[in-house]
């Protein structure tokens, strides 16, 4: 009876710790201190922290606009790594956003505590939060921090207000103000429920806060640059990525059709939205048998706030963005972190609302399924992880040589050191090598199209199992300078992943922006990176490329 228990105890913290594990593991794997994006705003943000003469002047700097909103929980996380570490470290917001990530799933661990559910109950959160479907915010550090933070301290917040500890979320919600717009959202939801609990000292005192944080907010804010938003006339499309913003959970496949991706989204946002709205009616503050108006004691604020906030930020992510950006930004994994809260809040509501049988054969469902979908989740998001990791090094790469002096175009306003990468060694033949005496390989496709470079090919390849630097990349060289860029391996089918341990097979492809090239003739190389092997091959085939006109991108940081 006792090894059955030690037994049973193995396989419920080995459950629960897995997905953690591997989640992180895969961040130290394919985690890089590169900058990526908006992150590079915050180099512009330390050069004016340093400069500023005053602590007035430093604090406006850290809560500074950055396009519509203010990242003060990101910048002061880097100024503290920035402090500790002595360099700027874009992996130390990877791990900090994260963690926040995991944080939330302790947030439900109270949940289960306060509500006497079973802990066996909680194995499936973990395995459907901690997914490598979020890659986009998991690899991208100033992002982790903000999508995964404003998330963390919005729930966190609504805990604290349904256990009536009012000045605890009240510093919260200021918190996740200055962590991202989206506070606004979670702090007039927790006015709401002041309001229905008929609170009123306490809803004055959020009120006051509101003012003040809109203030603070508002009073030197500009307009950032924006894409068109939608009409009345739009409302169809608006409704349509609605549904499919709260079910995009579902889309895994990502390089599937995008009306197969938003049919899966559809179906599985609207199984949420009924039991959402089936949950809210069951907790309507009115009793009609009574017909009197009440707050149960054990109203679920916490649930309620929490699908309020989904809700709402499904409005109002359809409204700013379909428009101007379209499905396959809805579809995006940077916010399917709300799809996936959506799953787990109507889980844990269930089992607070079921009986102890029905509860059983939900979970037997969802333990299983969770897993199978955490699995499908990384196999589904690899190639995009994977890309993303070679992208980061091949752009440090083409920044830090910006000619073929060799000379390193490195930073003097800071501290920052770029990361070793598979390039390292091969830098000094990459810059003087003209490739004519390397083994050849002829290309399938090479040529300009539409304002891009498209590269297709395939070769005898070998790219074992998970070492983010096996593959293939593109070395484009002209007289003045040379580019290195990522190429895309096609994943490998079931006989390579299982009999020789290759994710992805000796088939790539990409189609690289012109705007990355400065302007000139350049001959086309190939770098296959095979563990410990490197190889430049030859293609004899070259492009030309013409100035790029292109306005740049307008920010505000």
């Amino acid at each position: 009876m006792k090894e059955q228990k030690v037994l049973s105890k193995f396989w419920f913290w080995g459950l629960l710790i897995l997905p953690i594990l591997l989640y992180f593991l895969l961040i130290e794997l394919y985690g890089m201190n590169i900058p990526y994006v908006d992150d590079h705003g915050l180099k512009g943000f330390l050069v004016k922290f340093q400069d500023s003469k005053t602590w007035t002047e430093k604090i406006a700097a850290i809560f500074a606009q950055h396009n519509e909103h203010r990242i003060g929980l990101t910048r002061i996380w880097f100024l503290l790594v920035y402090g500790i570490y002595g360099s700027i470290n874009y992996k130390w917001l990877m791990w900090f956003g994260n963690i926040l990530l995991v944080g939330v799933v302790g947030i439900y661990v109270a949940y289960f505590k306060k509500n006497k559910i079973s802990f066996l109950y909680f194995l499936p959160l973990p395995w459907i939060l901690l997914t490598s479907i979020n890659q986009e915010n998991t690899y991208w550090g100033m992002a982790s921090i903000q999508n995964f933070g404003i998330v963390f301290l919005s729930l966190w917040a609504f805990w604290e207000l349904e256990e009536e500890r009012l000045i605890s979320a009240l510093v919260l919600v200021s918190i996740a103000v200055f962590t991202s717009g989206n506070g606004f959202v979670t702090l007039a939801i927790m006015g709401g429920f002041l309001l229905l609990k008929q609170q009123w000292k306490n809803l004055g005192i959020l009120v006051l806060l509101g003012v003040l944080l809109a203030y603070l907010y508002f009073a030197t804010y500009q307009k950032p640059p924006a894409t068109p938003s939608a009409t009345l006339a739009d409302l169809k499309k608006v409704l349509l990525a609605f549904v499919s913003f709260a079910g995009s959970a579902a889309d895994v496949s990502l390089d599937s059709a995008i009306s197969a991706r938003t049919i899966k989204a559809i179906l599985l946002g609207g199984i949420l939205l009924i039991l959402a709205l089936i949950c809210v009616v069951r907790n309507i503050p009115f009793d009609f048998r009574l017909k009197k108006y009440s707050t149960p004691k054990n109203w679920p604020v916490f649930i309620l706030a929490t699908i309020l906030l989904i809700v709402l930020s499904s409005f109002m992510v359809a409204w700013t963005r379909v428009v101007g950006y379209g499905m396959p930004t809805i579809l995006t994994s940077r916010y399917k972190i709300y799809s996936l809260l959506f799953v787990i809040t109507m889980y844990v509501w269930l089992l607070r609302v079921l009986e102890e049988k029905h509860r059983w054969r939900m979970f037997l469902f969802a333990l299983p399924f969770s897993i199978l979908t955490y699995v499908n989740g990384f196999w589904q998001s690899i190639s995009q992880i994977d890309y993303h990791y070679k992208g980061l090094i091949c752009n440090m790469f083409n920044w830090t040589y910006e000619d073929l002096s060799g000379k390193t175009n490195s930073p003097t306003q800071f501290r920052y050191y770029n990361p070793s990468t598979v390039f390292g060694s091969l830098t000094p033949i990459l810059l003087t090598n003209d490739f004519s005496h390397d083994p050849q390989i002829k290309l399938e496709e090479a040529k300009v199209q539409d304002g891009n470079v498209v590269i297709r090919g395939v070769g005898d390849f070998h790219f074992p199992w998970l070492d983010p630097d096996n593959g293939v990349y593109l070395i484009a060289k002209s007289e003045k300078r040379v580019y290195v860029f990522p190429l895309r391996s096609v994943k490998a089918g079931v006989r390579l992943l299982i009999g020789e341990h290759a994710v992805f097979g000796p088939y790539f492809e990409n189609q690289i922006p012109t705007f990355e090239f400065d302007a000139g003739t350049y001959k086309l190389a190939i770098l296959a990176v095979e563990d410990t092997q490197k190889r430049i091959l030859n293609t004899q085939q070259s492009i030309t490329i013409e100035a790029d006109n292109r306005k740049a991108v307008e920010t505000n940081w």
